[in-house]
Order: C-alpha cells, then structure tokens, then sequence
C-alpha cells in the first residue's frame, strides 16, 4: 500500500481520499487553501469506521507544499486551472535520498502535458460524477489512467485494484474524447431531468424508471438511435404542437423541445 496525500478539498477530493484510506493506503495529508474544508475531511479521515486496515499513520491538514515530499503519491485533485501552476511549485521540492513521489491530476479535459516541469506523472481519472453529498460504490468507477513512465503505469494499476475498479490505460486526446462523452451523458441529462422536475412536480419521483430503463436500454445496442422513441421521432406533429402550446411562456423549455425535437426527427 501507498502513502497518499491529495492537494485539494472538493468532491473529488473527499470522495478518493475516503476510498484510498478504505482500501488501506496511508493518507498522511490533505493539502489545500480552503483549511476549514480540509480540517473537516482530516476528521472524516481518522474516524475509525474509515480505516478498516487499522492504517496506523493519521492524516493532517497542511497547506504547505513542502509537506508532501515523502510521500510516494501525490494527487492534485483540483480544477484545471491550477494545475499547472501546482506542478511548478512541486517541481520545486527539495526531495529526500532522491525519492520523487508520483504526481498525479485527475482531470479528464487536461494533458499529462501540464506536469511536464515535474519529473515523475500521471493521470488518474474516475470517470464518474462525485460529491461529497451522495456516496459512490468506487467497484463501479471506471478509470481512465496515462503515465510517462512503466513505473508509474505499475502504480496507477496497483491503485485501481486496490479500489476494485475497472481501468482504462488512455492518451490524454483519448480522455478528453471520454470526459467529453460524458459531459453529455452526465451533465447533460441532469440538465434535461431539472427541466422535466419543473413539469412534473410534485411527481417528479414517477419518472425514474423511465429515466434508468431509456439509458440501459441505449447501451443495450449498436447505438442509441436503433432504440429512439417518442413524437419527433415518429413524426406525430399533432403531440408536438400539443407540447408547444403546453410550453408558451417558458422560453427555456421551449427552446430546448423545438431543438432536440428537430435534431431527433433527422435521424
């Protein structure tokens, strides 16, 4: 097992450090600016229920990253924009007896390119949304993982199993393709549900079988489109103006039916 500290207190953050410690990596640091943030997942982090292997080492809150230099992973689990910025500073880090942890980011939409200055990277990706509100079952978390080295392709590995999860070794033009796909079957939908929960309240809860069976049937097949149903797809003007009437005076809703509605019927 590995010795872990993550730069970061977001939903990321807090949702990989709960399973690395889990799983029975040591997390002897979350990193970061936002201290109250990082002081309340420190104490997550050490309560006894968190650490089924008895990990002896606590975890602590620091944001100097100076303190991360003997630990054998470092995670930036931040927003893109930093990223480089904080691989410049790491890069700068004094190590002991040549030890050079690995840097890893996990982002989908930025290159391995943007650790390039630090001289041991890689990218661990979950491709799946987190929270901190709502717990994720990590067995069913595939990753996305990309090393500039076979050392750090072994220890991108090792992590993965030791989470239980499914991996995908990718470029980073690869991930971005994937968190682009998944900008649509993720955000997107969500998007769509908001506006679907503002007509069907307060019934919005009858729709969630509908909602699961459309996106387990859509990967069922060749393609979503062999399994395409409803009005613009079948033509049915009359159901369409019926909608439309139903719609007057909510632009957005409205907006979004007519597009995706004359996008469909193409198909």
């Amino acid at each position: 097992m590995y010795r872990i500290s993550i730069w970061g207190t977001g939903n990321v953050a807090y949702r990989l450090s709960i399973e690395l410690k889990a799983a029975g990596h040591a997390i002897p640091f979350i990193c970061g600016r936002n201290e109250t943030s990082g002081k309340k997942l420190v104490h997550i982090l050490n309560k006894e229920e968190n650490n089924p292997h008895k990990v002896r080492e606590i975890t602590c809150f620091t944001n100097d990253f100076h303190s991360l230099k003997d630990s054998d992973i470092i995670i930036l689990a931040v927003s893109d924009d930093v990223i480089e910025t904080l691989a410049k500073e790491f890069s700068t880090i004094a190590f002991n007896d040549k030890k050079i942890p690995l840097l890893l980011h996990t982002s989908g939409a930025t290159s391995i390119e943007a650790l390039e200055c630090y001289p041991f990277i890689g990218v661990l990706y979950p491709l799946m949304t987190l929270s901190k509100i709502k717990p994720v079952d990590f067995k069913l978390v595939p990753f996305l993982i990309e090393s500039s080295s076979p050392e750090g392709e072994k220890i991108l590995t090792d992590i993965v199993f030791s989470l239980g999860s499914e991996y995908m070794i990718s470029t980073s033009d690869e991930r971005l393709k994937m968190h682009l796909a998944a900008v649509y079957v993720s955000n997107f939908v969500n998007y769509l549900i908001g506006l679907a929960f503002d007509l069907s309240k307060p019934y919005q809860e009858l729709l969630m079988p509908l909602a699961i069976e459309t996106v387990r049937k859509a990967f069922l097949y060749e393609h979503p489109s062999i399994v395409q149903t409803g009005p613009a797809k079948r033509g049915d003007m009359q159901t369409i103006s019926k909608h439309l009437k139903l719609l007057e005076g909510m632009n957005e809703h409205k907006y979004v039916y007519e597009m995706l509605s004359k996008l469909i019927s193409k198909q």
